[in-house]
């Protein structure tokens, strides 16, 4: 009965090897980038909405 449960072993994906084994430094270059694209499509999203509500 206990082994009913038994999670399956899954491998490991690049993200989460990354994020556990990766330096402090590297996470947070990589965390920096991925901050600063998101910024930049969101203000590009809100552009556009000021574009078509302007028009």
């Amino acid at each position: 009965m206990i082994g009913i449960f038994k999670k399956k072993a899954t491998e490991s994906s690049n993200l989460s090897n990354f994020v556990r084994n990766a330096k402090s430094r590297d996470k947070k270059r990589v965390y920096a980038r991925v901050i600063d694209r998101a910024i930049a499509e969101q203000n590009a999203v809100v552009d556009r909405q000021k574009k078509v509500a302007n028009s």
